[in-house]
């Protein structure tokens, strides 16, 4: 089965008048609008919302988690881990295997899960800084991490946003290290080592402790090998030599090697990505845009010429601006998927647009919670918990095979759950180091729930029966809409509502 996160496209009346919740969430997470107003993929989305300025001492305080979402907008699968943060949180095809960031009691990792999405390895930079921003499992299968650096520069020499450079700034560079399927460390990337502070823009601020002076936020392997990096106070994507380090080419920022033809650049950008058609697409953020407005784009870069032509952009009709994270993924599909990061309502958590610019679905996350990158893979969904209707005589009840552990959408912990109302209901069971939930059961007429329900097949359905009323009297000409008990000529029996 695949699955797709996508998002709620909100009418005025939600604007003026406060969010519409629509889909069923376990009381452990936050709750969420979703929208489909074309949306026919079958794919799943993965995400990681957080809430702002949210800490463990405040009393409304969740922890953020990963969780992926179905076609239809509902919560396949999702973690609670005892963790601070949660980022990038995505899954590799040619491993069939996932990666999550996360900082879990001060100490931030690299997470490796299977495809049960349990976790079966942990990664760990060496003798440096963690930078949760970006892991990228490469082709040859060694792994690339997100690496912060830091050094002492004396930048005393230079003027940064009106401040004199300090004589022991700690310049806080971004990069990689790569390890191979042993765990050894084979190669690491500094941009101390390459990159001059000068490079950066007064926009972001100056600091002797520590200067973030790039802020890297995204690693990806080039088709010959070779890396891109995205480094948000550069307005820039920086192509390095994978072996000897070298910078190979620069687009965007202070010394950039391409003229834009048709575009004026980019600025806080994220997520730079080499397109399956050859071109080079991110996340634009457009914190220094005036206004400023966040987009989709895609650029033909010509290394003759040197030009950098923009054959891609989206930008959403509310004009919507995510000042901080974010993602633009292009699909094999030919969808397009726009996470806007931290962005806040009216405006989207994330877009779903076809090569038409058209809108297929959106989500919009409660108020203050915010998501970092939003991914879109057509894979196998982890085995469903199956919600059957019965009926009982204290009226009708909801039930899910055994499993370990049970949370309703109600916030009930039983196996099975009377049914008092309608509205749409989903169970969630153990599975990996989270739980996966049922597809919803929709009751609309609570008189009759289990009508249109489909009851469990018993494997002697196909022999001769005998129905019995509740007090064990034999019926030979049973009433629509009456329990009875109807047992089988192998012995087994059931509960039914004869609507026969």
């Amino acid at each position: 089965m695949r699955i797709i996160l996508l998002t709620t496209f909100l009418c005025l009346g939600h604007f003026l008048f406060g969010q519409l919740f629509n889909r069923p969430v376990p009381d452990v997470l936050f709750q969420y609008e979703y929208s489909n107003t074309g949306f026919t993929g079958q794919g799943y989305f993965l995400a990681t919302p957080i809430k702002l300025n949210s800490f463990p001492q405040d009393p409304d305080y969740m922890r953020p988690f990963p969780v992926v979402f179905d076609n239809d907008g509902y919560i396949h699968w999702y973690a609670k881990p005892n963790t601070g943060s949660c980022l990038d949180f995505k899954y590799y095809e040619s491993a069939d295997i996932y990666s999550l960031t996360y900082v879990k009691n001060g100490n931030p990792s690299f997470l490796i899960l299977d495809n049960t999405l349990n976790p079966i390895d942990t990664l760990n930079v060496v003798d440096h800084w963690h930078d949760l921003h970006d892991i990228q499992l490469m082709d040859n299968g060694n792994w690339m991490l997100g690496t912060a650096f830091f050094d002492t520069m004396d930048l005393s020499a230079y003027t940064f946003d009106g401040t004199q450079g300090d004589v022991s700034t700690a310049a806080k560079g971004f990069g990689f290290q790569e390890f191979d399927a042993s765990g050894t460390l084979i190669n690491e990337w500094n941009s101390n080592d390459y990159i001059l502070p000068t490079e950066t823009y007064d926009y972001w601020g100056y600091s002797s402790d520590p200067f973030d002076y790039c802020h890297g936020n995204a690693i990806e392997e080039d088709v010959d090998g070779n890396i891109l990096m995205s480094f948000r106070h550069l307005n820039a994507i920086y192509k390095v030599d994978r072996i000897t380090g070298n910078v190979i080419w620069k687009l965007g920022g202070n010394s950039s090697d391409f003229v834009f033809t048709n575009d004026n650049g980019f600025s806080g950008q994220h997520d730079i990505r080499r397109t399956s058609d050859g071109y080079y697409s991110l996340f634009d953020n457009g914190n220094m845009g005036v206004p400023q407005v966040s987009r989709g784009v895609a650029y033909s870069l010509d290394t003759i010429s040197w030009t950098a032509t923009l054959v891609e952009e989206y930008i959403h009709p509310t004009n919507a601006y995510g000042r901080a994270m974010g993602n633009y993924q292009t699909t094999t599909d030919d969808f397009r998927v726009i996470g806007y990061g931290r962005i806040h309502r009216p405006d989207p958590s994330a877009t779903i647009i076809n090569n038409n610019e058209t809108i297929l679905a959106e989500y919009f996350f409660q108020d203050s919670v915010i998501n970092y990158r939003m991914h879109y893979y057509e894979v196998d969904g982890l085995p469903k918990p199956e919600i059957t209707c019965n009926v009982t005589q204290n009226g009708f009840e909801l039930t899910v095979e055994n499993a370990n552990n049970y949370l309703w959408s109600t916030g009930e912990t039983t196996q099975n759950i009377q049914l008092n109302s309608p509205g749409t209901y989903q169970v969630w069971v153990t599975a990996g180091f989270g739980s996966v939930g049922s597809d919803p059961f929709i009751v609309s007429d609570i008189t009759n729930p289990c009508g249109n329900a489909s009851l469990p097949e018993l494997s002697g359905q196909q022999e001769t029966y005998i129905l019995f009323d509740l007090l064990g009297r034999k019926i030979e000409t049973p009433q629509r809409n009456v329990v009875y008990i109807k047992r089988w000529s192998n012995g087994k029996s059931e509960k039914i509502f004869f609507t026969e």
